[in-house]
Protein backbone atom coordinates (compact mmCIF):
# COMPACT_ATOMS: atom_id res chain seq x y z
CA UNK A 1 0.00 0.00 0.00
CA UNK A 2 0.99 3.60 -0.47
CA UNK A 3 1.95 6.38 1.94
CA UNK A 4 -0.16 8.96 0.09
CA UNK A 5 -3.63 9.29 -1.39
CA UNK A 6 -5.57 11.84 -3.44
CA UNK A 7 -9.23 12.81 -3.14
CA UNK A 8 -11.73 15.61 -2.67
CA UNK A 9 -12.51 16.76 0.86
CA UNK A 10 -15.92 15.56 2.05
CA UNK A 11 -15.41 15.85 5.83
CA UNK A 12 -13.57 18.40 7.95
CA UNK A 13 -13.83 17.98 11.73
CA UNK A 14 -11.96 20.20 14.21
CA UNK A 15 -11.40 19.20 17.82
CA UNK A 16 -9.04 20.05 20.70
CA UNK A 17 -6.23 17.90 19.30
CA UNK A 18 -6.39 19.20 15.74
CA UNK A 19 -8.58 18.18 12.84
CA UNK A 20 -9.73 15.18 10.83
CA UNK A 21 -9.98 15.32 7.05
CA UNK A 22 -12.16 12.86 5.15
CA UNK A 23 -11.70 12.29 1.43
CA UNK A 24 -13.97 10.78 -1.22
CA UNK A 25 -11.40 8.07 -1.93
CA UNK A 26 -12.03 4.33 -1.70
CA UNK A 27 -12.24 3.50 2.05
CA UNK A 28 -10.03 0.44 1.42
CA UNK A 29 -7.20 2.85 0.56
CA UNK A 30 -7.61 5.08 3.62
CA UNK A 31 -6.77 4.84 7.30
CA UNK A 32 -9.08 3.95 10.19
CA UNK A 33 -12.57 5.40 9.58
CA UNK A 34 -11.14 6.89 6.35
CA UNK A 35 -10.21 10.04 8.32
CA UNK A 36 -6.77 11.64 8.19
CA UNK A 37 -5.48 13.30 11.40
CA UNK A 38 -3.96 16.79 11.19
CA UNK A 39 -2.33 17.23 14.59
CA UNK A 40 -2.67 20.59 16.32
CA UNK A 41 1.06 20.59 17.14
CA UNK A 42 2.02 20.20 13.44
CA UNK A 43 4.45 23.00 12.56
CA UNK A 44 2.23 24.10 9.65
CA UNK A 45 -1.17 23.37 11.23
CA UNK A 46 -2.75 26.76 10.46
CA UNK A 47 -1.61 26.79 6.83
CA UNK A 48 -2.64 23.17 6.23
CA UNK A 49 -6.03 23.58 7.89
CA UNK A 50 -6.66 26.72 5.81
CA UNK A 51 -5.68 24.85 2.65
CA UNK A 52 -7.98 21.94 3.56
CA UNK A 53 -10.84 24.38 4.15
CA UNK A 54 -10.22 26.09 0.80
CA UNK A 55 -10.02 22.69 -0.93
CA UNK A 56 -13.35 21.66 0.60
CA UNK A 57 -15.05 24.92 -0.40
CA UNK A 58 -13.69 24.83 -3.95
CA UNK A 59 -13.86 21.05 -4.53
CA UNK A 60 -10.11 20.82 -5.15
CA UNK A 61 -8.40 17.45 -4.73
CA UNK A 62 -5.85 17.05 -1.93
CA UNK A 63 -2.80 14.81 -2.21
CA UNK A 64 -2.19 13.73 1.40
CA UNK A 65 1.13 12.23 2.60
CA UNK A 66 1.21 10.49 6.00
CA UNK A 67 3.95 10.53 8.63
CA UNK A 68 6.54 7.76 8.52
CA UNK A 69 7.37 5.17 5.91
CA UNK A 70 4.75 2.59 6.85
CA UNK A 71 1.97 2.16 4.31
CA UNK A 72 -1.55 3.38 5.02
CA UNK A 73 -3.41 0.77 7.10
CA UNK A 74 -7.22 0.67 7.33
CA UNK A 75 -7.01 -0.47 10.97
CA UNK A 76 -4.92 2.42 12.39
CA UNK A 77 -5.08 6.22 12.45
CA UNK A 78 -2.92 8.10 9.96
CA UNK A 79 -1.27 11.41 10.89
CA UNK A 80 -0.72 13.90 8.09
CA UNK A 81 2.85 14.86 7.26
CA UNK A 82 1.96 17.16 4.37
CA UNK A 83 -0.53 17.70 1.59
CA UNK A 84 -0.96 19.78 -1.49
CA UNK A 85 -3.71 20.76 -3.87
CA UNK A 86 -4.06 18.82 -7.10
CA UNK A 87 -5.88 21.14 -9.54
Amino acid sequence: MATRVTGKVITLIADRQGAFIGLDNDPKLGPKDNLWRLKLDHANYNALYSLALAAAANRWSLNIRIEGDSPIDVSVDAAIKSFGVAL
